[in-house]
């Protein structure tokens, strides 16, 4: 049997596709703005420098900092921001994709599992132990 496609379902596709972009939008382009801002006024290259010898552990620049704390406690949303901001280069951009797969969106994630009654302390430590690992393996890796 075949879908049969009718204006409707266009439509109606068409106004979810528009809706999702405009709640995206609601995160990334201010978190762009802000990061271009912070970078404009020298507080970024600030945060860079201090955060520098830590993130090259994971074989990332001081900037990559932005990116995980953005998606740690904020969201993924903002972190790609943040990366459309900062300009990362695609090695760095995969290392901080795998990183943020184990560990995102902590905050909101650690209600969550409270209401589950789920151990937050072995919970938080399991998340970010594989994200700070998948850093350490794939920054030596690629």
């Amino acid at each position: 049997m075949a879908l049969q496609v009718n204006s409707a379902m266009v439509r109606n596709g068409a106004l979810k596709g528009i809706k999702v972009t405009l709640e995206l939008g609601k995160i990334v382009v201010p978190t762009t703005i802000v990061v271009t801002v912070l970078r404009a006024s020298g507080v970024l290259d600030a945060v860079a420098a201090t955060c520098a010898p830590l993130m090259g552990l994971f074989g990332l620049s001081g900037d990559a900092a932005l990116v995980l704390i953005s998606g740690y406690f904020v969201n993924l949303y903002a972190a790609t921001g943040s990366i459309l901001a900062l300009g990362l280069a695609p090695r760095e951009i995969t290392i901080l994709a795998i990183m943020l797969g184990f560990a995102h969106s902590l905050l909101v994630e650690i209600a969550v599992s409270r209401r589950a009654g789920s151990p937050i302390p072995a919970i938080l430590s399991l998340r970010l132990g594989a994200s700070l690992c998948a850093g350490l393996i794939f920054g030596r890796m690629l």
